[in-house]
C-alpha cells in the first residue's frame, strides 16, 4: 500500500497538475498557498514590551506566554524606545528634524516640476519631428 501511495504522489509531482492548479493535495502546501500571520494592535505590542521591561519575568517567559519570538519582542522594544527618544528630544533636535522634513518636501516638489517639464519638452519635440 505504501508503494502505491508513493507512486501516486510521484505521478502527481511529475505531472505537475496539482502544483499548477495551486491546490493542496493530501495536506501538502503548494507554492500558491500563503501562511497567515497574526496581527497585533499597538496596545497589545505595548503591553507585551512593558511586561518584558518590568523585570518580574524574563523576556523569554513573556515571549513564550504570547507565542512570539524574542527577535520580534526586541524589534518592538527598539521601536518603542526610538519613539520615546524622539518625543523626549530637546527643542533644538525637533526643529532640526522639522527643517529636514521641510527641505525634503521642497526637493520632492522641485523634482516633480522638472519631471513634468521634461515630459512637456519631450512631447513637443516628438510633435516637431
Amino acid at each position: 500500500m505504501i508503494g502505491a501511495e508513493a507512486r501516486s504522489a510521484e505521478a502527481e509531482i511529475t505531472s505537475g497538475a496539482s502544483l499548477r492548479m495551486g491546490r493542496s493535495t493530501r495536506g501538502r502546501i503548494t507554492l500558491s498557498e500563503t501562511k497567515k500571520y497574526r496581527t497585533w494592535t499597538v496596545q497589545q505590542k505595548l503591553e507585551i514590551v512593558l511586561a518584558g521591561l518590568r523585570g518580574d519575568r524574563s523576556v523569554a517567559e513573556v515571549c513564550r506566554e504570547h507565542r512570539i519570538s524574542e527577535n520580534l519582542y526586541y524589534a518592538w522594544r527598539e521601536k518603542l524606545l526610538e519613539g520615546g527618544a524622539e518625543r523626549l528630544a530637546g527643542k533644538e533636535e525637533r526643529t532640526e528634524l522639522a527643517e529636514l522634513r521641510k527641505r525634503v518636501r521642497e526637493l520632492e516638489r522641485t523634482l516633480g516640476r522638472k519631471t513634468y517639464e521634461l515630459e512637456i519638452l519631450g512631447n513637443g519635440f516628438r510633435a516637431w519631428e
